[in-house]
């Protein structure tokens, strides 16, 4: 009997706890009220998910090669898609050493200068399309010139925040 009247009240409880649940805030019109309520839709800033609904995309390349000789390289552009809150920008920044150096001797290097848009920064919080932002990598002739052949290197950095505007 205990057993029985355990189980009916833990019921009764679950039951108690799951009402409020089901009520919701709700306007009534009749005859006996004014002829028209109002509702207020809004939007979440999250997604169904839960996550964020602000997001970025900066796709920048894997790798470049630049072929021997080759004054400006211009396969290094990097794209940016944005959908920021209000009063935000994205701030991309590109930076490198300026010098590759050679693989067999890092005493050997030849210099480079970055063009194009090393800093890009949106003009607003939604940058939809796609951008593609250019950026070139150029060496001089002389520099060519005067450089053992064989293969040097250097890292790019791409760094994106969201600042704000």
């Amino acid at each position: 009997m205990k057993k029985f009247i355990s189980l009916a009240l833990a019921v009764v409880m679950l039951l108690a706890v799951c009402v409020p649940a089901f009520a919701a805030d709700t306007k009534r019109i009749t005859n006996e009220t004014a002829n028209s309520a109002t509702t207020l839709v809004k939007t979440s800033t999250l997604k169904e998910d839960g996550t964020s609904g602000e997001n970025f995309t900066v796709i920048i390349p894997a790798d470049a090669s630049i072929p021997w000789g080759k004054e400006t390289a211009t396969n290094m552009n990097y794209s940016v898609e944005a959908h920021l809150g209000y009063g935000k920008k994205l701030n991309v920044k590109v930076s490198g050493n300026r010098e590759m150096t050679l693989t067999e001797d890092a005493n050997e290097t030849i210099a480079y200068t970055l063009g194009g848009k090393t800093e890009y920064l949106s003009d607003g919080p939604v940058v939809n399309p796609q951008v593609n932002v250019p950026l070139t990598l150029t060496v001089d002739k002389e520099t060519w010139a005067n450089a053992i052949v064989g293969e040097y290197s250097d890292t790019l950095t791409f760094t994106a925040e969201v600042v704000r505007a």
